[in-house]
């Protein structure tokens, strides 16, 4: 069921599962980006069999209201928004990508309603030349296309480079990494051996985090609920009976 969650002026569209099973975990899915629509539905199909999902669509993007505010901080109170709209007590939260950051940042702000993080190939929160310099080495290598955009989705720009120099200001806070060695949330760390971007901050972070699992598919890429949807699918779920 599509639904629009107000904030001031600006609206956001989500979707929610159209059967709530009261015994099943709720769970936010973040796309990644930033500047995409509704990029996860994949992953929706491969875990709405253990979930009820909750997908959106940040500011800028898709359906969602275009009004300039772009920022990771604000997508953080957008994501507690929904939460709130859909009376959801506790949930858990996953991202993808800079959608990784999100959840995670999301956890750190908001700690008493996430049950656990779902981190998929995310960035770290490092800010480093090296890696960039890796990234572009990597991807100028590719043989085809790491990723073609689907005709439905369209990026826009505006909300990319927002999204990403919100982001570096952000990890600059000074109490970050004390904060976030005191986070008590279990964190799922999913990396895909065959991306091109350097892995090395994600599994940094895992080790930084009081209570996380790393996992890496080895024949992955970026987008591991698309090279190996069983395989992820079945980290997930181990994970989460282990984690409930």
């Amino acid at each position: 069921m599509e639904h629009y969650v107000t904030r001031g002026e600006s609206k956001l569209w989500t979707v929610i599962a159209d059967q709530i099973d009261s015994l099943k975990p709720y769970l936010c899915l973040c796309g990644g980006g930033p500047g995409m629509g509704d990029s996860l539905l994949a992953v929706d199909k491969l875990l709405k069999s253990h979930f009820n999902i909750v997908r959106f669509e940040q500011r800028g993007c898709g359906r969602s209201t275009k009004d300039g505010n772009y920022t990771l901080s604000t997508v953080l109170d957008d994501v507690e928004a929904i939460r709130k709209y859909y009376e959801i007590s506790n949930w858990f939260i996953a991202g993808h990508s800079w959608g990784a950051g999100v959840a995670l940042f999301s956890a750190l702000k908001y700690p008493k309603s996430c049950n656990g993080i779902i981190y998929i190939c995310g960035m770290g929160i490092q800010n480093d030349d090296d890696w960039i310099e890796e990234f572009n080495k990597n991807a100028k290598a590719l043989e085809e296309p790491e990723f073609t955009l689907p005709p439905e989705l369209e990026i826009n720009y505006d909300v990319t480079n927002m999204g990403l120099r919100s982001f570096k200001e952000y990890i600059k806070q000074p109490t970050l990494l004390r904060d976030l060695t005191q986070l008590k949330v279990p964190v799922l760390i999913i990396c895909g051996d065959q991306d091109i971007r350097p892995n090395w901050p994600a599994i940094q972070l895992g080790n930084l985090l009081q209570n996380s699992q790393l996992a890496i598919l080895l024949n992955s890429n970026h987008f591991p609920y698309e090279k190996e949807p069983e395989a992820f699918k079945a980290i997930i779920i181990n994970w989460l009976a282990k984690v409930s």
